[in-house]
């Protein structure tokens, strides 16, 4: 299983942001012992889905999280097909489900 820089809730809002703000081709290098490994679009939304699986597992199974994942698949689609504007602002509604659900 790839390693992504989250390991909570929490951390992983974070991470919905920054893939929100870097999938218009502007993904950072990655660091560390992940250097390797190049931030790419299929790699992104591969955290995002482990990701929503973990924040099941952490907070059990909710409607904003069966949403989010629905949003985060048309949110790929959208980024595939260059419809950048469109997969960001889909990825702006998960960001905003999740921030409704406390985390720390």
């Amino acid at each position: 299983m790839t390693k992504f820089p989250f390991n909570d809730f929490h951390s992983f809002k974070d991470f919905v942001v920054f893939v929100q703000i870097c999938s218009a081709n502007k993904f950072s290098q990655r660091q560390g012992a992940l250097a390797d490994t190049p931030w790419t679009l299929n790699l992104a939304f591969e955290g995002l889905r482990q990701g929503l699986r973990m924040a099941v597992k952490e907070k059990g199974e909710r409607p904003a999280f069966a949403e989010s994942r629905r949003l985060v698949e048309e949110a790929y689609d959208a980024y595939k097909f260059g419809d950048i504007r469109s997969g960001f602002m889909k990825l702006e509604q998960v960001q905003k489900l999740l921030q409704k659900i406390p985390s720390q």
